[in-house]
């Protein structure tokens, strides 16, 4: 999967999660948790195969 795709699919999810959120009533804090960590999730799905080795110890 490429890293469009990845990233494409990850905005998808959190309009979705987004969008649900505000038809439940969910507060703003928990709404802004939940987006929060599907971002993280989300930066760390697209970026997590493309470690360097810098920093690594030997």
């Amino acid at each position: 999967m490429t890293t469009i795709q990845k990233a494409l699919l990850w905005a998808a999810a959190i309009l979705v999660a987004a969008i649900v959120a505000t038809a439940t009533g969910l507060s703003d804090a928990a709404s802004f948790g939940v987006i929060a960590g599907l971002s993280g999730a989300a930066v760390g799905s697209i970026y997590g195969g493309r470690s360097s080795r810098a920093g690594c110890l030997p």
